[in-house]
C-alpha cells in the first residue's frame, strides 16, 4: 500500500473536500461488490507519498468460506457455534458485534476467560444449556465436551446471568432502559445462528432504536 499524507483529522471540512463525504448504504440492499458494505475510496494523487507498505488484513474472509480451524480469538468475542465445528458466518459476526456492544455498554466483557472448556461453561452458566443438537460436535483440543453443557433442564446461574451482569453496570440503568438492553442481549446472544438477530433486523429493531433515542442518537 502506498503511503498517504495525513489530512488534518480535526478538520472534517478539509477531509470531505478532498476525499468526499462518507456514503451511506442500506445493508438490506445489494452491496457495490459481494461482501463489501463500503465503496472504494479514491485518494487524490497529491496525498500519495513515496513509501510503500505491506498490508495485512488478518483473517478477513468472505462470508460462507470454509475454514479448517473454526474457533477464533479473542475468545470472549467468538461465537459458540464455532466451537461446535461450524464455519464463521454473518451470524457469528453478529455474536461478536453484540459482545463488543455489550462491553462498551457495560464497561466490562460480558464473557471473559480462557478458551475451550472454561468459556463453554461460562456461556452455559450465563445463558443456559447449548442446543441438544450440538452435543457430540464440540471441537477444541482433545476434549469432547461435557454432557452437562447440553442438559436442557439446566438454568443460568443467578449471579452471572445476563440480568445479573446488566445490574452490575454503573450507573445501573432504569427499568425501561434495563429491559431494552436485556431484549437486545437476548436477541444477539441467541445460540441458534439462524434465529440470532441479523444486522438488517437490528437496524429495524424497536428496542435498539429506542435505546439509541435514549442516548440522543
Amino acid at each position: 500500500m502506498w503511503e498517504t499524507i495525513q489530512i488534518d483529522k480535526y478538520d472534517k471540512a478539509a477531509q470531505y473536500q478532498h476525499l468526499g463525504r462518507p456514503q451511506k448504504l442500506d445493508i438490506t440492499e445489494k452491496t457495490w461488490r459481494p461482501s463489501d458494505l463500503v465503496p472504494p475510496l479514491t485518494i487524490p494523487s497529491e496525498f500519495i507519498g513515496n513509501q510503500v507498505y505491506l498490508g495485512d488484513f488478518g483473517l478477513a474472509i468472505s462470508a460462507g468460506t470454509s475454514v479448517d480451524y473454526k474457533p477464533q480469538t479473542p475468545v470472549e468475542f467468538c461465537a459458540p457455534e464455532r466451537y461446535h465445528d461450524q464455519n464463521p458466518s454473518l451470524a457469528s459476526d453478529m455474536w461478536s458485534y453484540m459482545c463488543i456492544f455489550a462491553s462498551l455498554y457495560l464497561g466490562f466483557s460480558v464473557f471473559y476467560g480462557p478458551g475451550g472448556d472454561r468459556i463453554m461453561s461460562l456461556w452455559v452458566d450465563t445463558l443456559g444449556p447449548f442446543p441438544l443438537s450440538w452435543k457430540g460436535h464440540y471441537r477444541y483440543g482433545n476434549n469432547q465436551g461435557e454432557d452437562a453443557w447440553y442438559d436442557q433442564l439446566r438454568k443460568p446461574r443467578d449471579d452471572i446471568s445476563l440480568k445479573s451482569k446488566l445490574a452490575r453496570r454503573k450507573p445501573v440503568p432504569g427499568e425501561k432502559e434495563f429491559n431494552l438492553v436485556l431484549s437486545l442481549f437476548q436477541k444477539g446472544f441467541c445460540y441458534d445462528p439462524k434465529q440470532r438477530i441479523t444486522a438488517a433486523e437490528l437496524l429495524e429493531d424497536e428496542s435498539f432504536n429506542e435505546l439509541l433515542r435514549v442516548y440522543g442518537c
